[in-house]
């Protein structure tokens, strides 16, 4: 847990003017709601696989933390009702006139829906909340009777944190702690917070970055130049030669046992909780 002191409306205030220039999935710039759509919805395929066997034809679903709507955009055509909360204005507007489905800006502590779900969803959002035993109640009290929670938080004990030379490791440990995270959890520490909630949980752990970025880390200590990049280019080299070709497809066929490997052993980067009422 970070010491961070912000009130409700401090906390509104940096989601609005600040956190989209600190934050941005492109480096130095920052992303109109199409923009960050656009980006997003490219690496948020992982995501919905997980989601998507949750999803039946009659469910209703909300996402707490949406963003610009890019995983409600997969969902909604797949179930009966989808719905978003996220305190930045700009893309509740974006959902909201141009994807066309409900949205609200305002924290999931602070509203009050008239409806339930069959499904909760939470992506890398559950950390950015001052409580997140609070909101785990107030999401528990949404459910339908056999209703579930699938939340994703960022993994501590991921391997960047550890597993880098000493210099680099704590260049990646201080971009790693950002004051947008009031909480960092591991699996133990997210699997107590949601059996204090009263749910049952099975949690595991995937990795959204490259090979190639966790190179990048590891030589230079320093980010890729987008989120998108550091998700999806698994190139070493840019060149058309025999050599740099095969080096590419070497480094392309390493990428699902890398991917396996960090989810295997819990250093993957994200933390993936499906919770439920365990009656």
């Amino acid at each position: 847990m970070q010491d961070i002191d912000w009130g409700e409306e401090q906390i509104k205030q940096y989601y609005n003017e600040e956190y989209q220039s600190t934050n941005s999935l492109v480096a130095g710039k920052i992303q109109t709601p199409l923009e960050h759509f656009q980006d997003r919805v490219k690496t948020i395929q992982p995501v919905f696989e997980k989601v998507k066997p949750l999803l039946r034809p009659d469910s209703r679903v909300l996402d707490v933390g949406c963003g610009a709507g890019e995983l409600l955009s997969l969902i909604q055509p797949q179930v009966k009702y989808a719905a978003g909360t996220e305190l930045h204005r700009p893309f509740v507007e974006f959902i909201k006139n141009h994807l066309k489905i409900d949205a609200y800006a305002e924290d999931i502590n602070q509203l009050h829906l008239d409806r339930q779900f069959d499904l909760v969803i939470s992506i890398v959002t559950l950390d950015h909340l001052v409580n997140p035993l609070a909101t785990l109640l107030n999401i528990k009290r949404l459910l339908a009777p056999g209703g579930k929670i699938y939340l994703e938080v960022p993994n501590r004990d991921e391997a960047l944190n550890y597993f880098l030379p000493e210099v680099n490791r704590h260049k990646f440990n201080r971009f790693f702690w950002h004051r947008a995270h009031f909480f960092y959890f591991t699996k133990a520490t997210l699997g107590a917070l949601f059996q204090k909630a009263g749910l049952a949980t099975a949690i595991s752990c995937r990795h959204e970055y490259t090979l190639k970025n966790y190179l990048n880390w590891y030589f230079r200590g320093e980010p890729q130049s987008s989120f998108t990049i550091g998700c999806q280019e698994t190139d070493l080299l840019s060149g058309d030669s025999e050599f740099e070709r095969r080096m590419n497809k070497l480094f392309a066929e390493m990428e699902p046992e890398f991917k396996s490997l960090m989810a295997e052993t819990l250093r993957g980067d994200t933390l993936c909780c499906l919770g439920w009422v365990d009656s």
